[in-house]
């Protein structure tokens, strides 16, 4: 008779030498938050849950408290709950004898509905469960393999490999040896790779792994960043996600690609299964109708997929990213893509630092929006649609003030994480703007 989850979970500590637990959440920006217990209290308290501060899910990644966001004085700063998931335990590949386990929140008894990984399941549960569709979602992920040069105050953070070298065959064997610490660590993880390319920027590579159903996925996403970053660290490098980490080269974008199945056959493809030859009536009725929502909602995917004032230097109406509310058939500058093959949407609003759970539950609400109100959108656009379809917004401002007036987000997606994401980007808008930078005493000190 197989174990049930819970009871699994409890014998892999005690028969496989774990010494500790961290017990692993993902706050509003996508950022690992842990606490450590040793394998001891973790089996001792696990189903009575361990404490963790609600604040933490919200402040920004430097750690500012936002105001407003419903978890913090709001609560009197009180402590959540959390439920460790026992199907999520994993061993850490980079110590032997420590494994985490991802954690759902609770406060008094109830879900905290802000948290992202508990905003996803309850949009499977109700949203996605009744579309009668199943859905899967690949994640692809561009980020930038970093050296550390100089000491001290010159100390200076410079890409692996130099100029734009997109599939160029010594710029990827160049790092090879990160690659194959990485790719050893995610199998371990439970996130198994599929292939490794340099994209355009130097140091940019992406790095490829298996679709999966939407929790899955936005689980797997989690977790290999979190490899990514370690990896990177244990290798005496850094690894970034940040969207445009330089000027004048490539941002690193997020694409989630989306299909869905009726009976086991392709529900966005009409026809014996939609080849994408560039042909607009190779969509079924609801593909095109989960289309129309993307587009209805771009400015609120925008918000959620753009999670930084530095991602919005990511669009450009010349680049291989989206600048408008557009799609076309295998057009990399569309915000929707089609590509060649099996029909299915590659929505590339999203910067590579989105947080995954936001991103895979903002994009199916849009489109089961769609679906239910049997929207339109419109005709592909061959070539540049930048002049010919309607902007992205261009600013943060813009798109949290979009994403908050969204009436079907919030239907969707929820009231309460609407709220503290908004709340918890605002402060980070509010550090910037009492940030000094170089660039304006470079333009002012002396001219002025």
């Amino acid at each position: 008779m197989t174990d049930d989850p819970a009871a699994a979970m409890e014998r892999r500590i005690e028969e496989e030498g774990i010494e500790h637990v961290l017990v692993e959440m993902p706050d509003i920006n996508g950022i690992s938050r842990v606490k450590q217990l040793s394998a001891e209290a973790f089996l001792s308290k696990w189903r009575d849950g361990p404490t963790m501060n609600l604040a933490v899910l919200v402040q920004t990644p430097r750690n500012d408290l936002p105001s407003g966001s419903g978890l913090a004085e709001e609560v009197d700063y009180a402590d959540g709950t959390l439920r460790p998931d026992p199907g999520t335990l994993k061993r850490l590949p980079w110590r032997e004898t420590a494994a985490r386990v991802l954690c759902d929140v609770e406060f008094r008894g109830e879900p905290v509905r802000a948290a992202p990984r508990q905003v996803l399941k309850e949009l499977l549960d109700t949203h996605v469960a009744d579309s009668g569709l199943d859905f899967y979602v690949g994640n692809e992920l561009e980020f930038y393999l970093l050296d550390e040069i100089g000491r001290g105050e010159e100390e200076e953070l410079v890409p692996a490999t130099s100029h734009k070298h997109e599939c160029v065959a010594w710029a990827t064997e160049d790092v090879i040896p990160f690659y194959e610490r990485l790719e050893e660590w995610s199998g371990a993880y439970g996130v198994p790779l599929d292939s490794l390319q340099h994209e355009h920027g130097p140091g940019q590579l992406e790095v490829l792994f298996e679709y999966d159903s939407p929790l899955a996925g936005a689980d797997r996403t989690f977790d290999f960043r979190r490899v990514v970053k370690q990896t990177a660290r244990l290798s005496d490098r850094h690894a970034t996600f940040m969207a445009k980490p330089f000027a004048g080269e490539s941002g690193s974008g997020y694409h989630l690609h989306v299909s869905a199945f009726a009976d086991g056959e392709n529900a966005f493809a009409a026809g014996d299964g939609g080849d994408g030859d560039g042909e607009g009536e190779e969509l079924s009725e609801r593909g095109r109708q989960f289309l129309g929502g993307l587009l209805e909602h771009t400015d609120a995917l925008a918000a959620v997929g753009t999670p930084t004032l530095n991602g919005f230097k990511r669009f450009d109406p010349d680049g291989f990213v989206p600048y408008t509310a557009s799609w076309g058939w295998d057009n990399r500058q569309t915000m929707v893509r089609i590509p060649t093959g099996t029909t299915r949407f590659e929505s590339r609003v999203s910067a590579a630092d989105a947080n995954p759970y936001l991103v895979v539950a903002a994009t199916l609400a849009a489109g089961l929006h769609g679906l239910r109100d049997e929207l339109d959108p419109g005709e592909a656009v061959a070539g540049n649609p930048a002049g010919r379809r309607p902007e992205l917004p261009r600013g943060p401002e813009a798109a949290l003030a979009a994403l908050e007036d969204d009436e079907v987000m919030t239907e969707y997606l929820g009231e309460d994480v609407i709220r503290a994401y908004a709340a918890s980007k605002r402060r980070e808008l509010e550090a910037f703007r009492g940030t000094v930078t170089a660039w304006e005493r470079e333009y002012y000190v002396e001219t002025l």
